[in-house]
C-alpha cells in the first residue's frame, strides 16, 4: 500500500509545463519519496497527449530492488502494474490527487528473512512492543499483566508455507524470562482471509497446553482479512503467497475507489 501512496503522490511531479510524461521524471519523483531504492525503473505509457492534459495515463509500471519505503523496512522486490489512472486534472493543477476513475494494479513483493528480522529489531518496532499489555486467562490475573515485556523477536522461514515466530517475555518482577516460539502453517483462502495451519506453541522448550494455545490464538483465523479494507474503498486480494525458506513471495491485485481521494466538502454553517 505503500508503494501505491508514492505513486499517487508522485504524479503531481509527473505532468510538466508543456504536458510531457518523461519516465526519469517519473522515476526521480518516486526516489524522492522512497528513503532509499537500490534500484528502480519506471515506464510510463503516455496515451494521446490531450488524454495526458486531461489527467488520465494509459499505464504506469514499476520494478524496483532494495526498496525502503520508511525506516527499518525493506522490500527486496517491489514491482507495480497500474491499468489507466484517470485523475481531476483540475485538482491536480491545485497539487492535489483526486481520483476520477478507480486505481486498479498488481503488485509483486518479496521480502527476505533477514530484512524481516532486522525489521522487528527496529526501534519502531521494539517501541510499540513495550506497550502491549500481556493479557491473563482470569481476571485475578489482571494486576499481573503490566509484569511482563516482549522482547527480541525473530521470525524463520521454513518449507511448505510454515514459519516460525520467536520471541522472548520477560519478568520485570521476577528476574527470570521464559522463550516461547509459535509455528504455524499460512494459507490464504480466497484471496483475502489469512489462515493458521496447525499451530504449535513451544514454551522454554515445551509445548504449551491446548487449552493456552487456545485462550491466545482466540479467533485469530477471523480476524485478519483483507476484507476489513473495503469499508474503506480499498479492495485488496492476494493472487498468490509463497513461503520459501529464504523469503516470502507476494502477489497482491488492489481496487482504490474515487472516494478514498476525494476532498472533504466543509459543512454549510446552520
Amino acid at each position: 500500500m505503500e508503494l501505491i501512496t508514492v505513486l499517487l503522490s508522485s504524479l503531481l511531479l509527473l505532468i510538466s509545463p508543456v504536458g510531457i510524461v518523461v519516465d526519469q521524471v517519473a522515476e526521480n519523483a518516486i526516489r524522492d519519496r522512497l528513503l532509499s531504492a537500490e534500484s528502480l525503473d519506471v515506464r510510463i505509457d503516455n496515451g494521446p497527449s490531450y488524454q495526458l492534459l486531461q489527467g488520465k495515463v494509459s499505464k504506469v509500471r514499476i520494478a524496483g530492488r532494495g526498496i525502503v519505503p520508511f525506516p527499518a523496512l525493506r522490500f527486496e522486490v517491489a514491482e507495480l502494474e497500474t491499468d489507466a489512472i484517470d485523475l481531476s486534472f483540475d485538482q491536480l493543477r491545485q497539487g492535489e490527487v483526486v481520483l476520477d476513475e478507480a486505481f486498479q494494479g498488481a503488485a509483486h513483493l518479496v521480502l527476505t528473512e533477514a530484512d524481516i528480522n532486522s525489521f522487528l529489531a527496529s526501534p519502531f518496532v521494539l517501541e510499540r512492543l513495550a506497550q502491549i499489555k500481556i493479557g491473563s486467562l482470569t481476571p485475578a490475573q489482571a494486576r499481573e499483566r503490566d509484569r511482563y515485556r516482549i522482547s527480541n523477536p525473530t521470525v524463520d522461514f521454513l518449507a511448505n508455507n510454515r514459519l516460525k515466530l520467536s520471541v522472548e517475555l520477560e519478568d520485570l518482577v521476577q528476574t527470570g524470562s521464559l522463550m516461547i516460539e509459535a509455528e504455524t502453517g499460512l494459507v490464504i483462502s480466497e484471496g483475502q482471509q489469512l489462515i493458521l495451519v496447525e499451530p504449535q506453541l513451544i514454551v522454554n522448550g515445551q509445548p504449551a497446553p491446548d487449552r493456552l494455545l487456545k485462550a491466545i490464538l482466540g479467533d485469530f483465523n477471523e480476524r485478519i482479512s483483507l476484507q476489513q479494507l473495503d469499508q474503506r474503498g480499498i479492495t485488496a486480494r492476494v493472487l498468490d503467497f509463497a513461503v520459501m525458506p529464504d523469503s516470502l513471495d507476494l502477489a497482491l491485485w488492489v481496487r482504490v475507489d474515487p472516494s478514498v481521494t476525494a476532498p472533504e466538502v466543509a459543512e454549510l454553517p446552520d
